[in-house]
């Protein structure tokens, strides 16, 4: 029988974990920090989702990789594009599948941006400003780039396909306070368009909107409150589940291959370090 392993019990564990519950039944549970579970359980398991800080991804997932697991790894899947070709490589060896979760690629929103893109509806992109503002929750392992903009880095490359010609990363605090670098500034020249993130959080209120300028105007997605319009005009478009459901199902399902996606992403945010 398929057994189903969580490694990580925090925020956004108990999320996954209560949705893992509805979409694939009972989950075997183990977060040593919390003292929750027995790591060796977690052995039997064919399939474990790893939701533990981001330092720990490389040794954790290895491990896991290499005794034939699949792998569903929370985003970012380590910060360094070299270990996540290994990763690639030790899953490949061992017949086993490494997941990343994107989830942003699994958005109707995003979808439907990317099918615009794609088609030319709205001619030549020209431009893309990204806003992705927090009040918290802060992190200590990763920075606001890895943590947020992370995000809108997965989106940008999903929908384009394209590295960007030239890269630059503006890192600094808020928050004098912060344990890293709360907030980042990111400009990204691509061939035909130029990006322009902005990530925090520590912003004082939450701000996800993302402004794409094509040849006939201006596609505005606000994910604050799940809005898309076309120079002010909104736009209905087609809605699924969740994404994380539909993140959650790819990774069950097999069927999705990531690893250019994860590896572009890696190597834009790793850029200058």
């Amino acid at each position: 029988m398929s057994k189903t392993g969580l490694i990580g019990f925090g925020y956004w564990g108990k999320i996954l974990h209560s949705n893992l519950q509805k979409l694939v039944g009972d989950i075997i549970v183990y977060d040593p920090i919390q003292g929750i579970g027995i790591k060796d359980e977690l052995h039997s398991c064919d399939k474990l989702f790893v939701v533990t800080p981001t330092i720990t991804h490389f040794e954790i997932v290895k491990d896991l990789l290499s005794r034939g697991i699949d792998v569903f790894c929370e985003k970012p899947l380590t910060p360094h594009k070299k270990e996540c070709e290994v990763l690639y490589d030790i899953a490949k060896k061992n017949k086993c599948n490494l997941f990343v979760d994107w989830i942003f690629t699994f958005n109707d929103a995003v979808n439907f941006i990317k099918k615009q893109y794609e088609n030319r509806e709205y001619g030549g992109l020209r431009n893309v400003t990204m806003n992705r503002l927090n009040s918290g929750p802060e992190r200590k392992d990763v920075s606001a780039k890895w943590d947020l903009a992370s995000h809108d880095i997965s989106i940008l490359q999903y929908i384009c396909e394209e590295i960007p010609d030239k890269i630059n990363w503006n890192l600094y605090k808020r928050n004098e306070n912060s344990f890293v670098s709360d907030t980042c500034v990111g400009i990204l020249n691509y061939k035909k368009f130029d990006a322009i993130l902005y990530s925090s959080w520590e912003y004082g209120r939450k701000d996800r909107k993302c402004i794409f300028e094509f040849d006939a105007g201006f596609l505005v997605w606000d994910d604050t409150t799940g809005t898309l319009t076309f120079n002010g005009k909104k736009i209905n478009y087609p809605k699924t589940d969740s994404p994380l459901e539909n993140s959650i199902n790819t990774f069950v399902s097999g069927d999705y291959n990531q690893q250019d996606l994860t590896l572009d992403v890696t190597g834009i945010l790793e850029y200058g370090e």
